[in-house]
Parts: C-alpha cells; structure tokens; sequence
C-alpha cells in the first residue's frame, strides 16, 4: 500500500518539475466578421496556404523556392477555406518573415495563388 502511495506521488512531482517549452512562435491579433482572433505563425514551419484547382497546382519551382526559403505550402485545391480571411493574415505574417530573412528578392519567384499576396504586394 505504502508502495502504491509513494508511487503516485514521485508521479506528481515529476510532473511539477516538468518544464513548458517556449514558443518561436509570431504572435498577430485581426479581426474578422467583429471578433478578434489570434493567429500564431511558428517560425520553424512557416506555411503558405495557396487556393489551387481540382489538381495540385505546387511545380517543381515552387517546391525549389519552398527549399530555398523554408517554407512549405498548403494546397487548398479548388474549395477556398471558410476562414479566409484568417489564412490571408497567417500569409501575411509568413511575407513579412520572409520580407526580414531574405529581401524582396523573395517576392519575384513567389506564387501568385497564395492567399492575400496580392493585397501584401499593393499596400
């Protein structure tokens, strides 16, 4: 019994001493349809969501261009997400990264199909 005891406790106090992992994350808040809503974007996967069509529109180009840059992209198809406007935003934040780490030499190779690259190009 005494054993059981002992047990359960070195248990709880291993987990007290567990320590949480800090995030790298980018943190932005917008707001969409009136409510706020935060967008996390971790810089070690950073992802740019692209609406594409019935097949996969990723090329070889953009899989060198997502090497070269460290990204990754994420291929709606031809069904747009609900959320939209909250993929633009994580977009967004992911441009302005790259924007910081590489230039805008970036923005030539870019594919013109991620969500809110157009909007980013103009203001």
């Amino acid at each position: 019994m005494n054993y059981k005891i002992l047990t359960v406790l070195l248990f709880f106090c291993i987990q007290t001493l567990a320590q949480e992992k800090q995030s790298s994350a980018t943190t932005t808040k917008i707001k969409v349809k009136g409510q706020e809503t935060k967008i996390e974007v971790n810089s070690k996967t950073q992802t740019i969501y692209i609406i594409g069509g019935i097949a996969s529109t990723i090329t070889k180009e953009d899989l060198d261009f997502a090497k070269k840059y460290n990204i990754q992209y994420y291929d709606f198809g031809c069904l747009p997400p609900v959320n939209f406007q909250e993929y633009e935003a994580k977009n967004t934040i992911v441009f302005e990264i790259l924007n910081k780490e590489y230039g805008i030499q970036w923005q030539k190779e870019m594919k013109s199909s991620a969500l809110g690259f157009d909007k980013w190009m103009k203001k």
